[in-house]
């Protein structure tokens, strides 16, 4: 077998339809049905099957997909390492983030340290996500460090320093009565329906610290786990929200209130796995940044 039919293979099992996964590859679609069927064939069993016009992977499909993936990264991870050792000012870190600090907080982040740095050697992938899945991709290994705000709980081995306070604002409707306002205090939107962020994250613990601070039991009508979610509710006009400012706000037919004295933030913070030895990228990365925001 050759890498490039264990590459084919993880794509149809990404997709499960050989059109797309020979366009996603820019190959014809008979090509890629000869190298997965000279796989199987090699292999000595089907890796897929048809249900009608349906593709699915096989319990053999299935068993070997977990053993490629873990191949092909552990693959990469040796291809990065040789980078690293040829060019061991430079390298590459894998690098997550909320959605909310990618079009503000994350460009200039990354200019401040090639600045400092005095080159850009140094390249980044990037990945958005929720801070809980970020947080798992970075205990497994597939993260080398994450922006995000700390959850209510996060493993030991899990390091972090603070990088910036991002403002949160109260997220009301198009045509809402306070929607005219210049900012809000907790007065004015006490008695109003909420949707909230699920709990354990940071976001939930820093509006369910607001509202016992003022004594205040919110009627919460949903909940639901990020925060493009919260404004297309609030945009439906079925509650409003405390959240921060995120690209596609605009989208939602909402309007952001900043609170009286700017009074709500939440930390966001640089984490890292301490239990894998770091790239000389990342721990240049980490040593920056910690070290500026400690000053």
């Amino acid at each position: 077998m050759t890498l490039q039919q264990l590459k084919y293979f993880l794509e149809m099992c990404e997709t499960l339809h050989y059109t797309k996964a020979a366009k996603n590859l820019n190959i014809s679609q008979p090509s890629l049905s000869y190298a997965l069927t000279q796989l199987s064939e090699e292999l000595g069993v089907p890796l897929f099957a048809k249900d009608g016009k349906t593709i699915y992977l096989t319990e053999y499909g299935e068993v070997f997909q977990t053993y490629v993936e873990s191949a092909i990264q552990i693959l990469s991870q040796g291809e990065q390492q040789l980078r690293n050792m040829a060019n061991p000012n430079g390298g590459n870190i894998n690098l997550g983030y909320i959605y909310s600090v990618s079009f503000d907080a994350i460009p200039k982040l990354i200019d401040e340290f090639y600045v400092n740095q005095g080159d850009r050697s140094t390249n980044f992938s990037f990945q958005v996500n929720m801070t809980n899945l970020l947080i798992e991709g970075l205990a497994q290994g597939n993260l080398d460090a994450v922006l995000a705000p700390l959850p209510e709980s996060v493993p030991d081995f899990i390091h972090s320093v603070p990088i910036l306070e991002q403002e949160l604002f109260l997220l009301v409707y198009n045509g809402h009565p306070l929607s005219q306002r210049e900012y809000v205090t907790v007065e004015d939107f006490k008695d109003e329906k909420f949707v909230m962020i699920n709990k354990g994250t940071n976001l939930f613990m820093q509006t369910d610290a607001l509202f016992r601070k003022h004594n205040i039991m919110p009627e919460i009508v949903f909940k639901v786990d990020e925060c493009n979610s919260m404004a297309a509710f609030v945009g439906a006009k079925l509650g409003i929200a405390i959240m921060p400012k995120i690209p596609s706000l605009d989208s939602y037919r909402v309007i952001a209130i900043p609170f009286k004295d700017r009074e709500m933030f939440r930390t966001i913070n640089l984490l890292w796995n301490g239990r894998i030895e770091p790239s000389s990228a990342l721990e240049t990365f980490v040593e920056y940044f910690s070290t500026t925001r400690k000053a």
